[in-house]
C-alpha cells in the first residue's frame, strides 16, 4: 500500500518548528548577521518586482496572514504576541542608524503600495481587523507590557518623525486626514461608541505612566506638531477641520457618561491652572 502523501500544512509545521530550533541556538553575532542579510536579500527581491508581481504578493500575505490568524488558539496567539514584541525589540537593537533609517522608508513605501492596491471591501475588513486586534491585544497586556508599549511608542513616534523630509512629513498629514476620515465613514455607531471610550481610556493610561519630563516634551511637541500641522493647511482643509472637530466634539459629549463628564471637568479645571 502506498504511503499517505503528507500534507504542506504539517511539512510546513515541521519546517517552522526547525528553523524555531536553529535559531534559539544561534550567537547574537549570527542572528544580527542573518537579519541583516534577510533585509538585503528581501530589499533586492522587492526592487526586481514587476507590478503585478507586487499586487500578488501582497494580495497572497493578506489571505496568508488572515488563514493563520484565524486558526490560532488563544494560547498560541498570546505566544505570538509575545514573541514578535521580543523579536522586534531584538531586532531594532541591533540596526545601525542607516538600516533604522532605510527600514522607516521602505516601511513608509510598502504601507502607500498596500493600501493603493487594496478594494474598499478589502479596506473595511482591514479596518474592522485592526480594530478587533487592537482590543485583544490590549486586553491580553500585562501592566507591565502596557507601559513598555506606551514608551516604546512614543520613542518610535519621535525617531520616524525625526527621519522624516519636509515632503514625507505633508504628504503623511495629508494621508493622516484622508484615512481618518474613511475610517470614521466606514465605522457603526457601536464602534464610535467603543472608539471613544477605548481612546479616553488609552489616553488615561499613557498620562499615568509619563513621567515629568515625558509630559513636559509631550506638550511641547505637540503644540510644534499643532503649529505645523496647521501651516500646511488649505483653506478648504481648515474649514472641514474645524466642522469636524465641532462634530467629534460633540459626539463625544454626547456619548460620556456621568462619571466621565465628571473626571472631563476635573481634568479641564487643573489644566487650565
Amino acid at each position: 500500500m502506498p504511503q499517505k502523501k503528507k500534507s504542506s500544512l504539517s511539512q510546513y509545521t515541521r519546517r517552522a518548528k526547525r528553523m524555531r530550533q536553529v535559531r534559539s541556538q544561534e550567537t547574537n553575532e549570527d542572528r544580527e548577521h542573518r537579519l541583516a542579510y534577510n533585509r538585503e536579500q528581501t530589499a533586492e527581491s522587492r526592487a526586481s518586482e514587476s507590478s503585478f508581481n507586487n499586487e500578488t504578493r501582497l494580495a497572497t500575505d493578506r489571505e496568508r496572514h488572515a488563514l493563520s490568524r484565524a486558526s490560532e488558539t488563544l494560547t498560541n496567539y498570546s505566544q505570538r504576541l509575545k514573541v514578535d514584541r521580543e523579536r522586534h525589540i531584538e531586532s531594532r537593537a541591533l540596526e545601525t542608524f542607516t538600516e533604522h533609517s532605510e527600514r522607516l522608508t521602505a516601511d513608509r513605501e510598502r504601507h502607500a503600495e498596500s493600501r493603493a492596491s487594496e478594494t474598499f471591501t478589502q479596506y473595511s475588513d482591514r479596518l474592522t481587523a485592526d480594530r478587533d486586534r487592537h482590543a485583544e491585544f490590549r486586553a491580553s497586556e500585562t501592566f507591565t507590557e502596557c507601559s513598555e508599549r506606551l514608551t516604546a511608542d512614543r520613542e518610535r513616534h519621535a525617531e520616524s518623525r525625526a527621519s522624516e523630509t519636509f515632503t514625507q512629513y505633508s504628504e503623511r498629514l495629508t494621508a493622516d486626514r484622508e484615512r481618518h476620515a474613511e475610517s470614521r465613514a466606514s465605522e457603526t455607531f457601536t464602534q464610535y461608541s467603543e472608539r471613544l471610550t477605548a481612546d479616553r481610556e488609552r489616553h488615561v493610561e499613557s498620562r499615568a505612566s509619563e513621567t515629568f519630563t515625558e509630559c513636559s516634551e509631550r506638550l511641547t511637541a505637540d503644540r510644534e506638531s499643532h503649529a505645523e500641522s496647521r501651516a500646511s493647511e488649505t483653506l478648504t482643509q481648515y474649514s472641514e477641520r474645524l466642522t469636524a472637530d465641532r462634530e467629534r466634539h460633540a459626539r463625544s459629549r454626547a456619548s460620556e457618561s456621568f462619571t466621565q463628564y465628571e473626571a472631563r471637568l476635573a481634568a479641564d479645571k487643573r489644566a487650565v491652572r
